[in-house]
């Protein structure tokens, strides 16, 4: 009796057909990757102006403790609004571990404020370097939002939310709340966003080995000083230059966002008129703005 076996014949790739195939998946890739970056930066986005969203709440639920909005920097210790809402963050851990009664500076302080709050980070803005740089005497962990101070550089008196409480400098703002936000709390903005993106930014002779070296960015969340903690629209609007520190900066494509003093978050185009960007950093001026470069 004979046996028969059936072969099965395998036809292989040739080389042209691998190389073909490998070309398509290269296309497809290529093809792909705008839409796998689009949409990693949309959720990125999303969880800024999520973080946006939770300090506008945490300064809602700083004035209904204390009947006030804080300060933009006080002048005992020197510490940043952003300071003073930390438990309204979730990070009542780092508020009570940090003395009020010190310099921001002491090392006590130090050590507490160097710890990164994600609420206060963009996902979208990279550190180039290290934050804070003890090489340099910084002080703090970085921030990716400044508080809003209104419109003019350094202002002895803020048309904004926040103010410097510095009286014996010459900066005596007071304390606001609702009441004083006549503009409306809808129009009004209360933070924006800054970058570590100011390529042309960089360390001064008195940081040592780090001298003419790119610092990129200055904004940290501890520290109550214009251009540190606190921004205007004093300077051009999202434009990543060294003079522009202070400004409003963003690494999200097309524009920057905002919350304003009623919580909600807006993204403003970089086309935004600057008359309409003053107006809405104004708390009282009695402007009416309509855009579509808000949204």
């Amino acid at each position: 009796m004979h046996h028969s076996r059936s072969l099965t014949l395998r036809r292989a790739f040739t080389l042209v057909e691998l190389l073909v195939v490998i070309a398509i998946i290269g296309i497809l890739v290529g093809l792909l990757m705008p839409a796998i970056q689009s949409a990693r930066e949309s959720s990125r986005r999303m969880s800024c102006s999520n973080n946006l969203h939770q300090i506008g709440l945490a300064i809602h639920n700083y004035d209904s403790t204390f009947r006030t909005f804080p300060v933009g920097s006080i002048q005992s210790n020197f510490i940043s609004g952003f300071a003073s809402i930390l438990p309204y963050v979730d990070q009542t851990n780092i508020y009570q571990h940090y003395n009020f009664s010190l310099y921001y500076t002491h090392p006590h302080n130090q050590a507490v404020s160097k710890q990164l709050i994600s609420t206060y980070l963009c996902p979208s803005m990279p550190l180039p370097r290290v934050v804070p740089e003890p090489v340099g005497g910084e002080v703090g962990a970085p921030s990716s939002y400044l508080l809003s101070e209104g419109t003019r550089d350094y202002m002895r008196e803020s048309d904004g939310i926040f103010g410097l409480a510095w009286p014996g400098f010459g900066f005596a703002n007071r304390h606001l709340s609702f009441r004083d936000v006549y503009d409306g709390a809808s129009s009004t903005i209360a933070v924006g966003e800054t970058t570590y993106n100011f390529k042309d930014y960089v360390w001064p002779a008195s940081a040592g080995p780090l001298a003419g070296k790119p610092r990129y960015g200055t904004a940290r969340w501890i520290v109550g000083y214009p251009r540190v903690s606190m921004g205007t629209t004093f300077y051009p609007f999202n434009v990543h230059r060294m003079p522009n520190i202070g400004g409003f900066t963003s690494m999200h494509r097309g524009g920057a966002q905002f919350v304003f003093v009623d919580a909600s978050v807006r993204m403003v185009s970089n086309h935004i008129h600057r008359d309409v960007l003053n107006a809405m950093a104004t708390r009282e001026a009695g402007e009416v703005f309509e855009d579509e470069s808000v949204r």
